[in-house]
């Protein structure tokens, strides 16, 4: 599921006061990221231009080119270097390193959001025997695009009943409530387990990527 969607949240307002600006920074993101993100960055007194894309972008590769190319746009307009927090492997009109290349500009070598979070070690071994692994931002993702009309729920439950279990990676920014969690088994009929992980390979991700 991670392979084929990015979900969207309304961006927070501006990082702590006492976080330092990099004005020479621009960073488009997938906002499936944007706690954990605004989390770590406040942690690293860190604060580029955040350019979050729409939550559309998964599974829409005409909107995921749209997407980039205008947070390119304006990252050019203001200066700097550009920095990409999304998966390679997300579908766009062309190959996400392509755009990356064509603007100078530097991306994480993973496939997608789950690899940057917990590494592709971590994610190969979960993924095992039809496991999907997701984020409480998935979940809020994949409600709002029923909600939106971009999904219904018949395509949630064909898309996610194939799997035996969902495993939701609970970083504790932003974690689920209870009802929540019964609401999207109640959608899924799929097992769904909770795994409390830490941020320590996104820090170090968003570390490489922007220092």
């Amino acid at each position: 599921m991670q392979n084929s969607l990015c979900k969207h949240t309304e961006p927070e307002q501006s990082l702590q006061q006492d976080t330092i600006t990099d004005e020479a920074t621009s960073l488009i993101a997938c906002p499936i990221f944007q706690k954990e993100l605004e989390s770590v960055l406040s942690k690293l007194n860190l604060a580029p231009r955040i350019n979050y894309m729409h939550y559309s972008i998964h599974n829409n590769p005409l909107k995921m080119e749209e997407e980039l190319q205008s947070g390119v746009e304006k990252a050019s307009k203001t200066g700097g270097n550009v920095r990409f927090l999304v998966g390679k492997h997300c579908k766009g009109k062309r190959d996400i390193q392509d755009v990356v290349n064509d603007c100078g500009g530097r991306i994480p070598q993973a496939r997608n959001c789950i690899d940057m979070l917990i590494g592709s070690k971590l994610t190969n071994e979960l993924q095992r025997n039809r496991t999907s692994l997701m984020t409480p931002a998935w979940i809020r993702m994949i409600n709002q695009s029923i909600q939106d009309g971009e999904w219904s729920v018949t395509d949630a439950r064909v898309n996610l009943g194939w799997y035996n279990k969902i495993i939701i990676l609970d970083t504790g920014v932003d974690p689920l409530s209870d009802e929540q969690i019964m609401e999207f088994y109640d959608l899924t009929q799929v097992e769904i387990e909770i795994l409390p992980v830490t941020l320590d390979h996104f820090q170090k991700l968003l570390q490489d990527l922007l220092q």
